[in-house]
């Protein structure tokens, strides 16, 4: 009767969920590197011909390698594939594979549309990684600022993590230890150390084409290469806009002795100091130095590992002996046969085989960005402000809005403001002088994003939709064009209007309120046909000299009293009749002389008494004509005009500053 296949006593084993020699470790092929999630291709072998994938799928696995000085090295992740390769019935050991990654491999497997707001990149990468439940440790130290806005925007936790990083120069690894794949970030050289057991390795060359028995490196090339030395980077600060325009955030790294021929210019990336600009070019010119020297290796040392550092030693060149960092490895293990098959007359295959990259120590380590930044053209979105408010703005007329995309994951209503000031375009603007027109609460707005940089909106217009329509009945109005404002703070909404009709030119103004004209030089009116003016209450008028003149009738009535007050003289010419009448009393009253004048005929008449004054002489007529005779004359009262109310200083626009 066969013997159950174990793992013990050997070199290389599996563990998994489905306990102990369920899954026979059987070879592994793997890549690990700097910034990148690693990947490890097992096979494997089971008594059991009828394991199913969804026993293992998302779940951890971990193969353990004996090492130097009795050590155990680890390599751990959660199953992401699982296949059934090849199954004979009779056969006594059924194959099957297994792709192992990193538990952060698994946010490549959810997506999100959501912002981040007033968070560092340390603070987003750390609530994504606890969102995945990443086990993970912070070696960073440079300091990060606050970022007004970082958007997700229709890709992957992992892919939105990775461009992060990729942009700040910041890199991670993996430390495989107690069954856990352990996430390290890291953006310095602080974050180095040396591999345990292995922060020596010695340089031992291929003899007769074979590797030798023990640990060592085998094979040794190093690399050199052009690469840029100088990375210039510029951006636009709106809060300071002199000191950008001033040249005052172009931002510099250059390498010690580069030749300053070989540069890059940038604007793709956003910041508002010069420090911050400094820290992003030395994270560019970083990454090119990668190419300017690294070497390649191959290892039979088992603890070879991206993260860790070993110092080479034994080489021929001495030049090529030192501190190195491994930035990437490739493995190759396997394990001794269990298959009768495997075993006839071939000699077992080396355990432990890799190649791997690795760059002087005194070099820090950043990722190449190859991570897309999402592309989101034009969107719309709706204005919010606090509750009850209708606009909320700050100093430089910015607005928040919500985009329809945040309905996936909606705020806390305490939460709902608590975004970013977005920038509303004009049609002008100048220094004091421009247009403004501030999108107010639950209008839809036009978002657009500068340098195509979706953590950086701003609205470039408004458009209606069924809940705000349009001012005018839409089609019949299409000839009407109009801006039409709306009150604020009131129920019952009144408006100004300033309304074109082109199907009838037709101009209209109004205001629900009050209306100021102020004109500092001459104002000048044209009018082809009639003009009317109603005025409801009063009408105050107030002129240093005026002129009129009516080229034909003028017809003036007045329901009230008539006050005309004159500091000097009045003068009325009428070239033809001057009536006036008076249905009770008329006064005429001089203070010195008064001077009645006809050119023909005078007549002063009361009832059926008269006087009249002609060229023939003067006829007195009446029932009594008295000379002398007593009676009193009728007084005329001095006239007491009325004085006008002043009006009040037209708005010159210093009300609002």
């Amino acid at each position: 009767m066969p013997t159950t296949a174990t793992q013990d006593n050997r070199e290389a084993a599996v563990t998994s969920k489905l306990g102990k020699d369920k899954l026979l470790f059987r070879g592994m092929r793997g890549r690990e590197e700097l910034g990148r999630p690693f990947e490890f291709q097992l096979e494997l072998l089971s008594e059991d011909p009828n394991i199913e994938a969804k026993q293992l799928l998302g779940t951890s696995m971990s193969i353990e390698l004996a090492a130097a000085s009795g050590s155990t090295r680890e390599f751990n992740g959660v199953v992401s594939q699982f296949s059934i390769v090849d199954y004979r019935p009779g056969d006594r050991l059924t194959c099957y594979e297994a792709v192992v990654r990193p538990r952060l491999w698994l946010l490549t497997r959810s997506s999100h549309c959501r912002f981040f707001y007033n968070k560092t990149v340390r603070d987003i990468v750390k609530a994504l990684l606890d969102e995945g439940s990443v086990d993970y440790e912070d070696k960073c130290t440079a300091t990060y600022p606050k970022l007004d806005n970082c958007v997700q925007f229709c890709e992957t936790d992992f892919d939105f993590f990775s461009r992060l990083l990729e942009r700040e120069g910041i890199y991670y690894y993996f430390v495989h230890q107690g069954g856990k794949d352990m996430l390290v970030l890291a953006d310095s050289t602080t974050a180095y150390a040396p591999i345990p057991e292995y922060g020596s390795i010695s340089f031992n060359p291929l003899l007769m084409g074979r590797a030798p028995l023990t640990e060592c490196v085998y094979r040794w090339r190093s690399h050199a290469a052009v690469a840029t030395a100088t990375s210039q980077l510029n951006a636009f600060d709106f809060r300071n806009a002199k000191s950008s325009d001033d040249r005052g955030l172009i931002a510099r790294a250059t390498v010690h002795g580069g030749s300053s021929a070989y540069a890059t210019e940038d604007y793709t990336t956003r910041y508002t100091t010069e420090e911050d600009g400094r820290r992003y070019a030395q994270a560019r010119i970083d990454a090119h130095q990668m190419q300017a020297a690294y070497a390649e290796g191959w290892s039979s040392a088992r603890g070879i590992c991206p993260g860790g550092v070993f110092k080479l030693t034994g080489h021929p060149r001495n030049d090529q002996n030192g501190d190195y960092l491994v930035i990437a490895a490739t493995y190759d293990v396997q394990s001794d046969y269990y298959l009768p098959v495997e075993n006839a007359g071939n000699p077992p295959p080396p355990v432990f085989d890799c190649s791997f990259s690795a760059i002087p120590k005194a070099n820090t380590y950043r990722s190449r960005p190859l991570t897309p930044r999402p592309r989101a053209g034009l969107q719309t979105a709706s204005v919010v402000a606090p509750e009850g408010d209708e606009i909320e703005t700050d100093q430089y007329g910015e607005i928040k809005v919500q985009f329809h995309w945040e309905q996936f994951n909606p705020p806390e209503q305490s939460e709902q403001t608590q975004r970013c000031w977005v920038r509303v375009g004009q049609n002008w603007a100048g220094k004091g002088w421009g247009t403004m027109f501030l999108p107010r609460v639950g209008q839809e707005v036009i978002v657009a994003f500068l340098d195509d940089d979706i953590d950086h909106p701003i609205v470039v217009g408004c458009v209606y939709n069924s809940t705000n329509e349009a001012p005018y009945t839409l089609p019949a109005n299409g000839a009407v064009s109009t801006i039409r404002t709306a009150s604020v703070g009131e129920e019952e909404k009144d408006r100004n209007e300033l309304r074109f009709n082109d199907k009838n030119l037709q101009l209209l103004m109004y205001t629900g309120g009050r209306y100021d004209s102020y004109i500092k030089k001459n104002g000048y009116t044209w009018i082809g046909e009639d003009k009317h003016l109603i005025v409801q209450g009063k009408e105050l008028v107030k002129v240093g000299s005026q002129h009129l003149t009516v080229t034909e009738n003028q017809n003036v009535k007045v329901d009230g009293s008539v006050s005309l007050k004159a500091g000097m003289n009045i003068l009325h010419q009428s070239q033809a009749d001057y009536v006036v009448n008076s249905e009770a009393v008329l006064h005429l009253k001089a203070g010195a002389e008064a001077v009645i004048e006809a050119g023909a005929m005078l007549t002063l008449k009361s009832g059926d008494s008269f006087i009249t004054l002609d060229a023939a002489g003067v006829q007195i007529s009446g029932p009594i004509v008295g000379l002398n005779s007593g009676g009193a004359a009728g007084s005329a009262p001095g006239g007491s005009p009325e004085a006008p109310s002043e009006p009040q200083k037209a708005d010159d626009g210093s009300s609002v500053k």
